[in-house]
């Protein structure tokens, strides 16, 4: 098996988080978890990024060479997000690699995830510069959308004044 077309991580990106769960710190067909278990969690993870940045707006999958920041954000986020998925496979029993670890009040499945997260929202909050398939203010609408307005001033009258339209102000403007 081999990375979707559309992933932004690397298996060796996640057994640097986590390849101290098995022997050789490197996944195989024969570790817990195995390397086609890894692969497939990256992909799963890449297709929830992908799937918010194509709801917000952003070219899926984001290019590397026009967007180098953007697109390293998202393999990071792509390998903690992995990472804390795999981290939930293993049997607790056979394995506490937080046992060592000073009470922070989290696992390291769960900074993994929450980084994650945070990369998430700061798709949903369109706070990642990288490619849009449509401009940010395409669909903005302000003011009267070929409307008359419903108040005007005249020219004779102060600042700030307002009056309402009369039929006559509106025949006089279409026989112009």
């Amino acid at each position: 098996m081999a990375l979707d077309a559309n992933t932004y991580g690397t298996v060796a990106g996640v057994e640097r988080l986590i390849g101290d769960i098995v022997a050789s710190r490197v996944f195989t067909i024969s570790t817990v978890p195995t390397l086609a278990q890894a692969e497939k969690e990256l992909d799963n993870v890449a297709a929830d990024l992908n799937s918010a940045l194509d709801v917000m707006g952003y070219t899926v999958k984001v290019d590397s060479t026009n967007y180098p920041h953007a697109y390293n954000f998202l393999a990071a986020a792509n390998e903690y997000g992995a990472a804390a998925r795999l981290l939930g496979t293993i049997p607790t029993e056979a394995y506490d690699p937080d046992e060592q670890m000073t009470d922070t009040g989290a696992t390291r499945a769960q900074m993994y995830e929450r980084y994650l997260n945070q990369a998430l929202k700061r798709i949903w909050d369109r706070k990642l510069k990288a490619g849009m398939t449509t401009g940010r203010f395409s669909r903005l609408k302000s003011g009267a959308q070929e409307k008359d307005p419903l108040y005007r001033r005249r020219m004779e009258e102060y600042p700030g004044a307002r009056i309402l339209p009369t039929e006559e102000d509106s025949l006089k403007e279409d026989s112009e």
